[in-house]
Protein backbone atom coordinates (compact mmCIF):
# COMPACT_ATOMS: atom_id res chain seq x y z
CA UNK A 1 0.00 0.00 0.00
CA UNK A 2 1.41 3.88 -0.60
CA UNK A 3 2.94 4.84 2.26
CA UNK A 4 1.94 8.60 1.55
CA UNK A 5 -0.62 8.65 -0.72
CA UNK A 6 -4.56 9.12 0.24
CA UNK A 7 -7.60 9.67 -1.81
CA UNK A 8 -10.37 11.29 -0.77
CA UNK A 9 -13.67 11.73 -2.46
CA UNK A 10 -15.29 14.69 -2.34
CA UNK A 11 -19.41 13.17 -2.94
CA UNK A 12 -22.11 14.57 -1.07
CA UNK A 13 -25.16 11.75 -1.96
CA UNK A 14 -26.55 9.69 0.91
CA UNK A 15 -26.07 6.28 -0.63
CA UNK A 16 -22.33 5.65 -1.20
CA UNK A 17 -20.92 4.90 -4.72
CA UNK A 18 -17.78 2.48 -5.14
CA UNK A 19 -15.65 3.91 -7.09
CA UNK A 20 -12.42 1.81 -8.33
CA UNK A 21 -10.00 1.52 -6.26
CA UNK A 22 -6.71 3.31 -7.77
CA UNK A 23 -3.40 1.78 -7.73
CA UNK A 24 -0.08 3.04 -7.75
CA UNK A 25 2.55 0.68 -8.91
CA UNK A 26 0.43 -2.28 -8.69
CA UNK A 27 -0.15 -0.70 -4.89
CA UNK A 28 -3.68 0.63 -4.05
CA UNK A 29 -3.90 3.57 -3.10
CA UNK A 30 -5.85 4.17 0.42
CA UNK A 31 -8.93 5.48 0.73
CA UNK A 32 -9.98 8.05 3.86
CA UNK A 33 -12.71 10.02 5.22
CA UNK A 34 -10.62 13.13 6.16
CA UNK A 35 -7.67 14.22 5.65
CA UNK A 36 -5.27 17.17 6.95
CA UNK A 37 -3.82 19.05 4.43
CA UNK A 38 -1.74 21.94 4.97
CA UNK A 39 -3.33 22.03 9.10
CA UNK A 40 -6.92 22.27 7.86
CA UNK A 41 -8.62 18.67 8.52
CA UNK A 42 -10.81 18.02 5.09
CA UNK A 43 -12.97 15.48 5.40
CA UNK A 44 -15.66 13.84 2.18
CA UNK A 45 -18.36 15.82 2.81
CA UNK A 46 -16.80 18.98 3.01
CA UNK A 47 -17.72 19.57 6.58
CA UNK A 48 -15.67 21.13 9.17
CA UNK A 49 -16.45 19.63 12.38
CA UNK A 50 -13.65 17.75 12.56
CA UNK A 51 -11.08 20.53 11.99
CA UNK A 52 -13.11 22.83 14.55
CA UNK A 53 -12.41 19.83 16.78
CA UNK A 54 -9.09 20.18 16.71
CA UNK A 55 -8.97 23.62 16.57
CA UNK A 56 -10.62 24.20 19.90
CA UNK A 57 -7.67 21.72 21.34
CA UNK A 58 -4.94 23.37 20.70
CA UNK A 59 -7.01 26.96 21.55
CA UNK A 60 -7.76 25.18 24.92
CA UNK A 61 -4.48 24.10 25.42
CA UNK A 62 -3.83 28.09 24.76
CA UNK A 63 -6.07 28.97 27.33
CA UNK A 64 -4.37 27.14 30.05
CA UNK A 65 -1.17 29.39 29.50
CA UNK A 66 -3.50 32.86 29.17
CA UNK A 67 -5.07 31.55 32.85
CA UNK A 68 -1.37 31.05 34.03
CA UNK A 69 -0.29 34.39 32.95
CA UNK A 70 -3.95 36.18 34.21
CA UNK A 71 -2.73 34.37 37.44
CA UNK A 72 0.19 36.11 37.67
CA UNK A 73 -1.16 39.72 37.57
CA UNK A 74 0.02 40.58 34.53
CA UNK A 75 -1.66 43.74 32.91
CA UNK A 76 -4.36 42.97 30.72
CA UNK A 77 -3.11 44.66 27.37
CA UNK A 78 0.00 42.11 27.88
CA UNK A 79 -2.41 39.12 28.33
CA UNK A 80 -4.76 40.61 25.53
CA UNK A 81 -1.74 40.37 23.13
CA UNK A 82 -1.05 36.89 24.24
CA UNK A 83 -4.63 35.90 23.57
CA UNK A 84 -4.31 37.56 19.86
CA UNK A 85 -0.94 35.94 19.01
CA UNK A 86 -1.69 32.52 20.15
CA UNK A 87 -5.30 31.42 19.90
CA UNK A 88 -6.63 34.27 17.67
CA UNK A 89 -4.11 33.19 14.83
CA UNK A 90 -5.51 28.98 15.79
CA UNK A 91 -8.85 30.83 14.69
CA UNK A 92 -7.94 32.76 11.78
CA UNK A 93 -5.90 30.39 9.77
CA UNK A 94 -7.48 29.28 6.86
CA UNK A 95 -11.01 31.01 8.33
CA UNK A 96 -11.85 31.80 4.81
CA UNK A 97 -11.88 28.30 3.55
CA UNK A 98 -13.75 26.88 6.29
CA UNK A 99 -15.26 29.93 8.71
CA UNK A 100 -18.80 30.15 6.42
CA UNK A 101 -19.44 26.69 6.23
CA UNK A 102 -19.13 25.82 9.87
CA UNK A 103 -22.20 24.36 11.87
CA UNK A 104 -24.17 26.88 14.13
CA UNK A 105 -23.27 24.03 16.79
CA UNK A 106 -19.28 24.79 16.06
CA UNK A 107 -19.92 28.24 15.60
CA UNK A 108 -21.19 28.13 19.06
CA UNK A 109 -18.77 26.39 20.67
CA UNK A 110 -15.66 28.74 19.20
CA UNK A 111 -17.54 31.58 20.42
CA UNK A 112 -18.01 29.84 24.21
CA UNK A 113 -13.81 29.74 24.15
CA UNK A 114 -13.83 33.45 23.16
CA UNK A 115 -15.63 34.71 25.88
CA UNK A 116 -14.00 32.58 27.99
CA UNK A 117 -10.48 34.66 27.28
CA UNK A 118 -12.61 37.91 26.97
CA UNK A 119 -13.49 37.07 31.13
CA UNK A 120 -9.76 36.20 31.52
CA UNK A 121 -8.31 38.84 29.88
CA UNK A 122 -10.69 41.43 30.94
CA UNK A 123 -11.16 42.78 28.01
CA UNK A 124 -14.21 43.48 25.71
CA UNK A 125 -12.56 44.21 22.80
CA UNK A 126 -12.00 40.55 21.69
CA UNK A 127 -13.64 39.63 18.18
CA UNK A 128 -16.42 36.73 17.72
CA UNK A 129 -15.76 34.02 15.29
CA UNK A 130 -18.04 35.87 13.02
CA UNK A 131 -16.49 39.24 13.27
CA UNK A 132 -13.36 37.37 12.65
CA UNK A 133 -14.71 35.50 9.52
CA UNK A 134 -15.66 39.01 7.96
CA UNK A 135 -12.65 40.75 8.73
CA UNK A 136 -10.28 38.28 7.31
CA UNK A 137 -13.00 37.88 4.65
CA UNK A 138 -12.51 41.56 3.56
CA UNK A 139 -8.69 41.49 3.46
CA UNK A 140 -8.56 38.48 1.19
CA UNK A 141 -10.97 39.90 -1.11
CA UNK A 142 -9.49 42.99 -0.86
CA UNK A 143 -5.67 41.51 -2.00
CA UNK A 144 -7.22 39.19 -4.48
CA UNK A 145 -8.79 42.80 -6.17
CA UNK A 146 -5.71 44.30 -5.61
CA UNK A 147 -3.14 42.01 -7.49
CA UNK A 148 -3.29 39.66 -10.61
CA UNK A 149 -4.76 36.86 -9.19
CA UNK A 150 -6.74 34.35 -10.53
CA UNK A 151 -10.23 34.24 -8.65
CA UNK A 152 -10.13 38.46 -9.58
CA UNK A 153 -11.83 37.96 -12.72
CA UNK A 154 -14.61 36.18 -11.13
CA UNK A 155 -15.98 39.28 -10.11
CA UNK A 156 -17.69 41.40 -12.02
CA UNK A 157 -18.91 45.11 -11.51
CA UNK A 158 -22.12 46.62 -12.64
CA UNK A 159 -21.52 49.05 -15.66
CA UNK A 160 -23.90 51.56 -14.87
CA UNK A 161 -22.90 52.09 -10.59
CA UNK A 162 -19.63 50.02 -10.51
CA UNK A 163 -21.12 48.00 -7.61
CA UNK A 164 -19.99 44.63 -7.65
CA UNK A 165 -22.74 42.21 -8.87
CA UNK A 166 -23.65 39.36 -6.39
CA UNK A 167 -22.79 36.09 -7.27
CA UNK A 168 -25.55 33.84 -8.42
CA UNK A 169 -25.31 30.74 -6.36
CA UNK A 170 -27.84 27.17 -6.25
CA UNK A 171 -26.55 25.76 -3.08
CA UNK A 172 -26.70 27.15 0.48
CA UNK A 173 -23.18 25.74 0.72
CA UNK A 174 -21.85 27.25 -2.53
CA UNK A 175 -23.34 30.82 -1.36
CA UNK A 176 -21.62 30.51 2.20
CA UNK A 177 -18.02 29.75 0.51
CA UNK A 178 -15.59 32.54 0.14
CA UNK A 179 -16.01 34.39 -2.58
CA UNK A 180 -20.47 35.02 -2.91
CA UNK A 181 -19.96 35.72 0.80
CA UNK A 182 -16.82 38.03 -0.37
CA UNK A 183 -18.71 39.62 -3.04
CA UNK A 184 -21.77 40.05 -1.12
CA UNK A 185 -20.04 41.58 1.48
CA UNK A 186 -18.16 44.27 -1.19
CA UNK A 187 -21.71 45.16 -2.48
CA UNK A 188 -22.86 45.74 0.60
CA UNK A 189 -19.96 47.79 1.63
CA UNK A 190 -20.54 49.89 -1.35
CA UNK A 191 -24.08 50.58 -0.60
CA UNK A 192 -22.82 51.46 2.53
CA UNK A 193 -20.97 54.38 0.77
Amino acid sequence: MCLKTKELVVDYRRSGNQLQRIEIGNEPVEQVHSYKYLGVTITDKLEWSEHVKTVLTKTNQRMFLLRKLNSFKLDTTLISLFYKATIETIFTFCLVAWGGNTTVRDTAKLNRLVRKARRVCQCQDLKSVEELLAWTTKRKVQSILSHVHPLSHRVEYSSRTGRPIVIRCRTERYRRSFLPRAVLSLANEYCRK
